[in-house]
């Protein structure tokens, strides 16, 4: 018995980039405290929210589609290293979120 061929997975246009991404903030994160990290995710989550990104997400068909999940996680990865790289340049970042 013949076994199937693989089907190849075709990567869209946006993967490469977003794994680039990725990498940046692994950079960005290296050498870092762990809770400057947290404070970075933290601050990107509440930035997202407050913007309504991931309500207009949570909103949209075909949301296992990769190119949709794509974009929302170059939006979340683009503004975590953006906190990341503030907190580097010792910007003290404000958490919004009520204790």
């Amino acid at each position: 018995m013949a076994k199937k061929a693989k089907k190849k997975m075709q990567r869209d246009a946006v993967s490469p980039f977003r794994d680039k991404l990725w990498n940046l903030f692994k950079e960005q994160a290296s050498g870092m405290d762990g809770a400057d990290v947290v404070l970075a995710l933290k601050q990107a989550g509440e930035e997202i929210w407050a913007v309504g990104i991931d309500d207009t997400y949570s909103s949209m068909k075909h949301q296992d589609d990769e190119p949709l999940g794509n974009a929302f996680d170059i939006t979340w990865l683009t503004v975590v290293c953006i906190k990341l790289k503030e907190i580097k340049a010792g910007k003290k970042i404000r958490v919004r979120t009520k204790r």
